[in-house]
């Protein structure tokens, strides 16, 4: 039986691959068989990650549309399959009265921007191959009204709305666009928010088991088995969805 699952042959693209879930669906792309491009503004972590892989690296600013366009064209000379936006900044913390405008502009630069950037990048390939997986990283956040999250939750409600519009738009190139809401996972960045205490940090994830139905949070590895799906064959008639791994944290409708 054919392993659907499998990306032999295929070429990904994983921003935020320094870390985290980036780095985690960068490793597990490359275990299915793809070559991987590993982009983060972390070049001597992709540079590891890449020669740990058999992939390649670019230290890379996501909100630099000319340096997306030009690194993501030289790579599609070759095809790309799939892009994976993963790259993205926890929120600024502040209430919706004191949020500073020039924190706001950074998350939606990165976490919105970025991935608007990357995407528009690789369409033309994809187009021109009348194939291809786009999956954008949202958050439990667009289903949870969290006070003081606002700046990153608008930023990511915006990529939600984002994926449905270019699943319609590109459809009929044979082009898929998913997105994936992940639970609670305890990275460098979304640990940021429970300060530098030992107590604290463990207050913090105590908070979001009690949150869970299934008891615990997620790890990076259950978020990069759910990019994994997207990307394969197994989601062939998949597009326009947000898969929510979140251990049962919001059931919207």
């Amino acid at each position: 039986m054919i392993n659907q699952l499998s990306l032999a042959g295929r070429r990904a693209i994983v921003t935020g691959a320094g870390s985290g879930i980036g780095r985690a669906t960068a490793t597990l792309f490359a275990a299915a068989g793809a070559h991987v491009l590993c982009v983060d503004m972390d070049g001597k972590a992709v540079d590891e990650l890449a020669a740990t892989i058999g992939g390649e690296a670019a230290c890379l600013d996501v909100t630099d549309r000319t340096a997306v366009r030009s690194v993501f064209e030289v790579f599609a000379t070759q095809g790309v399959d799939i892009l994976a936006n993963i790259a993205g900044v926890p929120s600024s913390g502040q209430r919706i009265e004191a949020m500073s405008v020039s924190a706001f502009e950074r998350i939606f630069a990165v976490n919105f921007k970025g991935t608007l950037y990357c995407t528009q990048a690789v369409l033309p390939a994809m187009s021109a191959a009348r194939r291809g997986a786009i999956i954008n990283m949202v958050s439990s956040a667009i289903d949870l009204a969290i006070p003081t999250n606002a700046s990153y939750s608008i930023s990511k409600a915006a990529i939600a709305m984002l994926t449905k519009v270019l699943a319609n738009e590109v459809g009929a190139d044979g082009i898929r666009v998913n997105a994936v809401a992940p639970g609670f996972v305890p990275t460098a960045l979304s640990m940021e928010a429970a300060g530098t205490g030992q107590g604290d940090q463990a207050a913090y994830l105590e908070h979001w088991i009690k949150r869970a139905p299934l008891g615990r949070v997620g790890t990076p590895e259950d978020i990069a088995h759910q990019c994994l799906y997207l990307a394969s064959d197994k989601a062939n008639f998949v597009t326009g969805q947000i898969l929510r791994p979140n251990g049962g944290m919001t059931m919207p409708w």
